[in-house]
């Protein structure tokens, strides 16, 4: 049963009447039945209103108009932030209108509506600016108002108030009103500014909210996935959103732009005449500068970004593959890949911080060369230059900086946001999973006719270089990939764009009747998984039709299990029966585990079932599927992850009995288990080649009886532990709450490098304290030369035509009069000296402006880069202790999301906010000097903004740290969701997983909701401290017009609205940068607080270039206890093997097998004891010595993103021969022969284009090639069938005859060859002799588990 609506359009779009009917009163916006939708907005404009009944509610939009724009209702959380900081409960919760379900109901249907009329010429940009249209034009119309108030300001109350200082007969009260209409001005521009920057913080967070629901809600909807989409999908929930929240905020500062240039430009004439046009022309030229640079720093993005999700998604790669890279020692080599690529990155950012800093340099510069190139050329001509009109027009040239700053901003917020929205509608045209499933009633429930089905497969494509991925694909001809190393280092991309269908099963015809348990079988890369993924609709069909008819149920091979604990992961969304519940727990063998565990049922299972056992695992993956009481069970070779006896007691008490009646297809390598299907298929290349009853096909006589030779002992098996993690770790190493069942650690922003030190320790990174004291000495050059412009401005003018004090002897002597003191700047003897300096300012502002710009960008960006590879070394370093209970990611959010921060956000952070600190400070000592009396008000204000500063930052901090640490849970969902996206489809889940997202997603708009209004509650109350002192230094001039010229008076009026205009916005930023810097902390904690696994190598004590020359082991008492407080799970292990011994290892569940396998390879450091390998004790040597030196062929089998022979050799060590070789030896060469690119055959991230038992082989080969002389299988040939686990075993006594192998045995026919069994339990080596000698022994227990499997003799086995 699907509740998706499939549209050939590619759209999202869903049947949002089931997926939402919980909601459907309160959150369908039907605008029909709206009198008046805009009566809620409208409020706003109610000065006083009453807080909501829910005291949990965000007050924002139920606040009145003073208390919505000074964001009054967040004083109480900025105080108790000041006192005794935040926690998640401290938080609002968001009000229904800001949620991001009626948000992404709307923008579904705005895009569903577009699409269907545009069809391909649909954008997405169009329908986010018609989601948002209304709210935008309000926000615009407002910061139209302030713009028209900041302009009256500067313009035409100052020329007033100048006019009064020049004519002292003008009375006081006059001048008292000046004033008054200027403190107005100010105060309505704030109030108008402050309206349209908090409706469009909420647009913002709404557009956010509902861009995440939807891009969500598309990956559930994805035919094909992986981790290479995943990285792409967390791109954009992270960098890309940030894009688009940035151009929803700040983008309605874009239209005061054109406002307040129609309004300098009309008052300029009419002060100054034609001339006036000269600056107007400079500045109307600086548009297409900048539309220039916002182009190309456009392109540098798209280019970026690209970059960015390849190493995102290689870092997911490697965290989720972190036990196997530390077993093989790979972590230089994975870390030359993240370097090579970071690389590429980093030059890709310095070009975009480059243009970026152009910006910051020229955007200040040009209303200078604007009051420049008019003042210079009216002068020049002849005219007068007049204080009163001088400083008008200059104030008014002043007055755009803002308008013209903020155009770059918003300009490149706009264009980022434009990149990100054609690359979020690439996304959402991706082709939909087509669902197979139709209602009927019948007695076939699933019908194929000659169906042909492919996966399709991402093609490398070196043109647009993009990167892609699909699904995994048994039988595999795809486009050519190049090697692993150089696809990298020439910035090739896998397209997720174009993908190439490749046939896996052909020719298919099967009716599957009701009631029926149908046997699936066949060798490696077969097409068993495949057949059943073409069920669940994971595989395109080509030719013929499936239909299925009833509910499914999937058991996939590889278990996926949630975050979350035991019960919920079996409920899987359904509610709890007790009865029903524990018949399930019962039936899947499940009762001795649930025991074991702290909290029972409700203890948590880490990410991916860390703390599991493959066989714990897939047990709570069939309970899961068993709980769910479907029509037809999809059975994925689940009982190879269990023992024998546990595997024959789930066949018959859950497959035979409690899914008796229902429709079953059961992959298996087990003979005992097809004898007793109603139907056995088995499957060849991809087509059914023999289909009937056990008894026909034995009769047959074809390849399903000659598979059946090599299992006479029918398929015995022994447990199963989990993968490389031991199966004794439910209590051990990863308890680490025995109380709560608790396993995954809480998040805290505990780092040692707070506050000042991170900033100390931050300039470390960036070059050292000298150098970023040069660079903060170039910020002061180049704002002194700016300042310099306005004083030398000021200097001519009061200079006159220089004759002044020759007036003042004949006035003071002679008693003469004179109409005009100083006379004309035009009949200055040396006006060329002073236009000549006047002009070069320009110059030497651009000289230093570049100077400053390039050093800023090339340090900076070289202290993120140092950053990032220092906490990837730190990270790789980290014992597997801590990625245990250290979510993916939360790690995976400091490399994307506050990487992104360092090498974007911080650099533009940096150097506008110093820039705008150092003009601020200049033009108010500038003002001071000019009223020294004024001093004493600014020092007032100054100890108001420090006050301000020192102690409300203190909450932005606090919100910031919350929002960063409420991230992490929505970015682990996704991850998880994409890991068992085919199953939550099957089980018809999306509702489920999709509200669990919801509130996930909810707590984080709320978190940053609360941070970005805390900036602005902020930056408000600093706006009114700039509004008192504008109005202070009016009346200072109006008071003191006796004492100062006009032309001085003019500059100080014109530096003090400078700077009320921008110190706002600087200390806003300040604000911003603060919190942002969080990142920059979360980042240095992982590079200084992490814990470390032992020295890598010892030069000292490094072992001879050929050891082990032999293989010998030899374990003295070792002891093992994964936490000091918990008991030890090896317990005094003695034991001598000796050189080129087989060792077989057996035990019952919790034995410890696994734990020796980890002290071998020192993943968990021995409590005591030693182990000595040829003599030399493993704990004094350095680990890579150590595991390079041991071969390992894991549990699961892990596979990267590459070619194949990248993941054979990936150290470029060993010729094609010997690869060719090895792979043969592993009986993969007749295979990888067949595709086109042989060794450079593409392999998918995680291997996904590999079967199961492909991937095994893959791992025998890559084992092979190391060509160690020690030797560890950790049940690695569970996932295969009989005749390849034959060849096996074959392949490990033939290639690895002089080698130690140590085997931890799941089928018993395998240890019976070996030279020793070692028998263990509870820890402790109870039995290590010849299979021979412990047969014989009547008390032995290694007899007892035969017997238990009714083999008596050792005669009974043959291989």
């Amino acid at each position: 049963m699907s509740i998706h609506k499939w549209l050939s359009t590619g759209s999202i779009y869903l049947n949002v009447e089931d997926i939402d009917e919980k909601h459907n009163g309160d959150i369908t916006r039907n605008v029909k039945k709206q009198k008046n939708r805009y009566a809620p907005a409208l409020k706003h404009f109610l000065p006083y209103r009453p807080a909501p009944a829910d005291s949990r509610a965000m007050p924002s939009n139920s606040a009145g108009m003073f208390s919505f724009v000074a964001i009054t209702w967040m004083s109480r959380l900025m105080w108790k932030a000041y006192r005794k900081g935040l926690t998640e409960d401290d938080l609002f919760d968001l009000q229904m209108v800001d949620r991001a379900e009626p948000n992404a109901q709307r923008l579904e249907k705005l895009w569903h509506a577009h699409v269907v009329k545009r069809g391909e010429m649909s954008s997405l940009s169009s329908v986010m600016w018609r989601f948002c249209r209304t709210r935008c034009i309000v926000a615009m119309t407002f910061m139209v108002l302030a713009v028209i108030f900041q302009f009256l300001g500067p313009a035409v109350v100052q020329q007033f108030i100048l006019a009064y200082v020049e004519d002292k007969k003008q009375p006081l009260w006059w001048g008292i009103s000046l004033v008054a209409m200027l403190f107005a001005c100010q105060l309505l521009r704030n109030y108008c500014f402050g309206a349209g920057y908090v409706m469009g913080l909420h647009t913002a967070t709404r557009v956010q909210g509902a861009m995440q629901h939807l891009i969500y809600k598309k990956m559930l909807l994805l035919r094909t996935g992986g981790d290479r989409v995943l990285g792409q999908i967390l791109t954009f929930v992270t960098n890309e959103q940030e894009r688009i929240f940035e151009a929803c905020h700040m983008g309605v500062l874009l239209l005061g732009t054109p406002v307040m240039f129609v309004m300098c430009v009309a008052y300029s004439l009419l002060v100054l005449g034609p001339w006036a046009l000269v600056g107007n022309v400079v500045i109307l030229l600086f548009y297409p500068v900048m539309a220039g640079i916002a182009s190309l720093t456009s392109m540098v993005r798209i280019s970026t970004v690209k970059v960015t999700d390849q190493r995102v998604g290689l870092m997911s790669e490697i965290l989720n593959s972190i036990r196997l890279i530390k077993m093989y020692a790979w972590e230089d080599s994975f870390a030359d890949k993240i370097a090579t690529v970071r690389n590429f990155e980093r030059k890709q950012l310095q070009k975009a911080a480059f243009l970026q800093s152009f910006s910051n340099t020229i955007t200040p510069a040009i209303t200078l060369l604007a009051s420049i190139s008019t003042f210079l050329g009216y002068s020049i001509t002849g005219n007068n230059l007049i204080a009163a009109e001088v400083f008008t027009i200059f104030a008014v040239f002043t007055a755009m900086q803002f308008t013209v700053g903020t155009l770059p901003y918003g300009i490149k917020c706009l264009a980022e946001a434009n990149v990100s929205c054609k690359k979020l509608q690439k996304f959402l045209h991706r082709p939909n999973y087509e669902s197979p499933f139709i209602r009927s009633v019948g007695e076939k429930l699933v019908e194929f006719r000659n169906g042909t089905f492919a996966w399709e497969v991402a093609v490398v494509d070196t043109k647009s270089k993009k990167k892609g991925n699909r699904k995994r694909v048994s039988v595999v001809k795809r486009e050519p990939a190049e090697n692993g190393d150089s696809m990298e280092e020439e910035g090739k991309f896998i397209s997720v764009d174009e993908n190439l269908p490749v046939e896996t099963l052909h020719d298919i015809t099967l009716d599957v009747h009701r009631g029926k348990l149908i046997g699936v079988c066949g060798s490696v890369g077969s097409g068993k998984s495949s057949l059943l993924s073409a069920i669940t609709g994971d595989m395109r069909p080509v030719n013929g039709h499936i239909k299925v008819m009833g509910s499914v149920a999937l058991v996939s091979q590889q278990a996926w299990i949630f975050n979350d604990t035991v019960r919920e992961n079996i409920l899987f969304g359904l509610p709890y029966h007790e009865e029903r519940y524990r018949d399930v727990i019962t039936c899947c063998s499940l009762q001795r585990d649930l025991e074991l565990l702290a909290n029972g049922d409700k203890t948590e299972i880490g990410e991916r079932g860390s703390n599991l056992s493959g066989g714990q695992k897939q047990r709570i993956n069939l309970a899961r599927a068993v709980y769910a009481n479907k029509d037809i069970y999809l059975l994925d070779d689940p009982l190879s992850a269990v023992d024998a006896k546990v595997a024959r007691n789930i066949f018959n008490h859950c497959i035979k009995s409690k899914l008796s009646g229902k429709t079953i297809l059961l992959v298996t390598h087990g003979m005992q288990f097809l004898e007793q299907c109603d139907e056995v298929l088995y499957m060849k290349d991809g087509y059914i080649l023999e289909r009937g009853t056990h008894k026909e096909l034995l009769n047959l006589n074809g390849d399903y009886y000659q598979m059946l030779q090599f299992d006479h002992v029918r398929d015995n098996k022994e447990t199963k532990e989990g993968d490389s993690v031991n199966e004794e770790g439910l209590y051990s190493e990863e308890e680490y709450d025995d109380v709560a069942g608790k396993l995954i650690s809480d998040e805290e922003h505990t780092t040692t490098q707070a506050g000042y030190k991170a900033y100390l320790k931050y300039a470390k990174y960036c070059g050292g304290y000298c150098i970023m004291l040069v660079l903060l000495l170039l910020v002061l050059l180049f704002t002194l030369s700016r300042l310099g412009a306005g004083v030398w401005l000021q200097i001519w003018l009061d200079e006159g035509d220089g004759k002044e004090g020759e007036r003042i002897y004949n006035v003071t002597h002679h008693n003469q009069t004179f109409d005009n003191m100083k006379g004309f700047v035009n009949d200055n003897p040396f006006l060329w000296f002073y236009q000549l300096i006047y002009g070069m300012t320009f110059v030497v502002m651009m000289v230093f402006g570049m100077i400053k710009g390039i050093g800023i960008a090339r340090q900076l960006l070289y202290g993120s880069s140092r950053l990032h590879d220092t906490m990837f070394r730190k990270v790789m370093r980290c014992p597997v202790s801590f990625f245990d209970v250290t979510p993916a990611g939360r790690i995976l959010q400091r490399f994307s999301k506050d990487m992104d921060e360092l090498d974007v956000r911080v650099p533009f952070f940096f150097e506008f906010v110093w820039q705008g600190l150092m003009f601020v400070i200049t033009q108010m000592f500038l003002v001071c000097f000019i009223f020294p009396i004024f001093s004493i008000a600014m020092a007032v204000a100054t100890g108001l903004f420090i006050f301000l500063d020192m102690w409300l930052n203190v909450g932005l901090r606090e919100t910031k740290r919350l929002d960063n640490l409420l991230k992490s849970p929505v970015l682990n969902h996704i991850s998880s969701s994409m890991a068992g996206l085919s199953i939550i489809r099957t089980y018809g889940r999306q509702k489920i997983f999709l509200e669990r997202f919801c509130l996930k997603l909810n707590r984080t708009l709320a978190s940053d909701l609360i941070f970005r209004s805390s900036v602005r509650w902020f930056t408000f109350r600093m706006d009114m401290i700039a509004v008192v002192i504008v109005t202070l230094t009016g009346l200072s001039v109006i008071l003191l017009r006796d004492t100062v010229t006009s032309a001085q008076s003019g500059l100080a009026l014109s530096c003090v609205f400078a700077v009320s205009t921008f110190v706002p916005y600087v200390m806003q930023l300040k604000s911003e940068m603060q919190a942002r810097f969080t990142s920059v902390e979360r980042v240095l904690e992982y590079t200084e607080d992490l814990p470390e696994e032992a020295a890598v190598k010892i030069p000292d004590n490094s072992p001879p270039e050929n050891w082990p020359w032999a293989g010998e082991v030899v374990m003295k008492d070792a002891t093992l206890r994964y936490r000091p407080e918990l008991p030890l799970v090896l317990q005094g292990v003695s034991a001598e093997i000796k050189a080129g011994e087989k060792v077989g290892i057996v035990g019952r569940t919790g034995a410890g097998k696994s734990s020796l396998v980890t002290t071998l390879l020192r993943l968990t450091e021995l409590s005591g004891g030693s182990i000595l390998i040829d003599g030399i004790d493993i704990s004094k040597i350095g680990l890579h010595d150590l595991r390079s030196a041991i071969a390992i062929i894991p549990q699961d089998p892990v596979l990267f993103q590459g070619t194949v022979r990248y993941n054979l050799d990936p150290f470029n060590e060993h010729t094609d021969e010997k690869i060719w070789e090895a792979l043969e030896k592993a009986h993969l060469k007749e295979k990888v022969s067949r595709e086109e690119k042989q060794l450079l055959t593409a392999v998918e991230a995680d291997g996904e284009n590999l079967s199961v038992g492909e991937k095994q082989l893959v791992c025998l080969a890559r084992a092979l090639l190391r060509k160690n002389r020690i030797l560890l299988l950790d049940e690695a040939t569970a996932s295969v069938d009989i005749e390849t686990d034959f060849l096996i075993q074959q392949t490990v006594r033939d290639a690895f005859a002089h080698c130690t192998v140590l085997t931890i045995a799941h089928r018993l026919n395998t240890v019976a060859t070996y030279n020793r069994v070692m028998v263990m339990d509870a820890g402790m080596v109870v039995e290590f002799d010849t299979p021979v000698s412990l047969m014989n022994r009547e008390d032995s227990l290694f007899r007892q588990m035969m017997l238990a499997m009714g083999i008596s003799t050792l005669q009974d086995l043959s291989i």
